[in-house]
């Protein structure tokens, strides 16, 4: 899917759906789940590997996040955004992370979608 950024820049992402378990574990690698307070620089952290998971294509006059992650010495794609951009593709990964947090249903893998109901099991016409 496309989205606008700032100054007329898009990016194209992939769907919440097409996300994969180890998209959701890369995400979730060392997460605190003893109570411990998380960091503004876990989560960005965490946000970052997310994006250069989700993030296909875009306008922007760098490489892609995936072929240019960064190190401690060299700053990545995703460092080198003005905060106005970042932030536009911050705001797109409100869906993903309910997904990976179990908060929302893969519509994929939904019974109504493939034609059944959650409620009632299909009937066929020999019975």
């Amino acid at each position: 899917m496309r989205v606008d950024l700032p100054g007329g820049q898009w990016a194209d992402l992939l769907e919440p759906s097409d996300l994969r378990a180890g998209d959701m574990k890369a995400m979730r690698r060392d997460q605190l789940l003893t109570g411990g307070i998380a960091t503004m620089g876990w989560w960005d952290a965490a946000r970052d590997v997310l994006l250069r998971r989700v993030i296909t294509a875009w306008s922007l006059d760098l490489p892609l996040p995936r072929d240019l992650p960064g190190t401690e010495e060299e700053a990545g794609s995703l460092d080198r955004l003005t905060i106005p951009i970042y932030q536009a593709l911050l705001d797109e990964l409100g869906p993903y992370i309910a997904l990976i947090n179990g908060e929302a249903e893969d519509p994929k893998s939904s019974p109504e979608s493939a034609g059944g109901s959650k409620g009632s099991p299909s009937t066929s016409a020999t019975s």
